[in-house]
């Protein structure tokens, strides 16, 4: 079933639907922040303070450090040299594709199998196939951080095989803020990451060592965008202490479901699950859950079930789901 809910608020634990109410398991609000008071709080400041979006260049001769700030708390908090905003996750990704191709204008690209659009550059398209199947001896490789809509697991041991002469580029959209991010590798490593996922802010960010970020902030095609919103960024910047609060309860709640967790595929403590079972959707609203169920990221694709676990669920939800799940091979 493929179905759209038109309403004017950002759904929470409850969402309505067809007359009844039922436990939102779609989209993308893993964290659930925009909620959370301290970050309410925090955004209202920086409404206050900075009033309207900032459109010029991050190198117009009137600058503000909110941007810097922020970049530094979040190296610090992903444990890498250096981070660079952007306005979006996609940008983020692409300005690290213009970044790697203009620094190696002849190096082989290959994109592994279900990468996210952020990091194509046309004619380049994503391996077809598995991605266990995936060759990648290129000097450029691309990938997903974790696997959405599908929920797999891509890091299991390869990148620990790549040579030093490599570069290895991951759009850690669904990991950043959620699980750990590290990955060890031997590989030159470039991270790009949405915030509005997890830290429910409109930027973007490119993590990654010193030297490659004081490059991209040098790019004319990182210069000429305009930089993510000041108000958000401040937002996000003074609310860290809600952030880690919602990623413990968003780490409990994955425990708990993947511990008992059945019929659907999943990645251990990472808080979501997808299907390709037709039936399931209905069976899991027949309990009270709404999945996501849609094409993506091709219209004409299958339809899908993919669901999360926001942080604002309760150890109850996570046993009625589990639960129901357990009954779905004999609905």
């Amino acid at each position: 079933m493929s179905y759209q809910i038109h309403d004017n608020h950002i759904p929470e634990r409850l969402i309505s639907f067809e007359g009844m109410e039922y436990r939102w398991l779609g989209g993308t609000n893993y964290l659930n922040i925009g909620t959370h008071p301290l970050f309410q709080e925090k955004l209202q400041e920086g409404i206050r303070i900075f009033s309207q979006n900032w459109g010029s260049s991050r190198l117009n001769n009137y600058r503000m450090d909110v941007w810097q700030n922020l970049e530094n708390v979040l190296a610090k908090r992903f444990q890498v040299e250096a981070a660079a905003l952007c306005s979006s996750g996609l940008l983020a990704g692409q300005t690290a594709m213009q970044y790697i191709m203009q620094k190696h204008p002849d190096a082989g690209i290959s994109l592994a199998p279900k990468t996210h659009p952020a990091l194509w550059r046309h004619p380049l398209m994503p391996a077809p196939g598995a991605f266990a199947d995936w060759e990648n001896e290129a000097q450029i490789l691309c990938m997903d951080g974790i696997g959405s809509p599908w929920v797999e697991e891509f890091l299991t041991g390869f990148e620990e095989n790549l040579l030093a002469y490599q570069t290895l580029i991951v759009d850690e959209t669904h990991r950043l803020g959620i699980v750990p991010i590290q990955i060890q590798t031997p590989a030159q490593l470039i991270q790009t990451s949405s915030l509005s996922k997890a830290f429910g802010i409109p930027a973007g960010i490119v993590l990654g060592k010193s030297k490659d970020i004081e490059a991209i902030k040098q790019d004319p095609f990182w210069i000429g965008a305009s930089p993510a919103n000041p108000a958000y960024v401040y937002a996000c910047l003074h609310a860290q202490e809600a952030y880690d609060e919602r990623m413990i309860q968003s780490s409990e709640l994955a425990k708990a479901f993947t511990k008992n967790a059945t019929q659907v595929h999943f990645v251990p403590n990472y808080p979501a699950f997808s299907s390709d079972e037709p039936a399931l959707f209905d069976h899991l609203k027949s309990h009270g859950f709404l999945c996501n169920q849609f094409a993506y990221p091709n219209p004409k694709s299958a339809p899908l079930c993919r669901a999360i676990l926001p942080s604002c669920l309760n150890m109850q939800d996570i046993d009625e789901l589990t639960q129901a799940l357990s009954t779905y091979e004999n609905a």
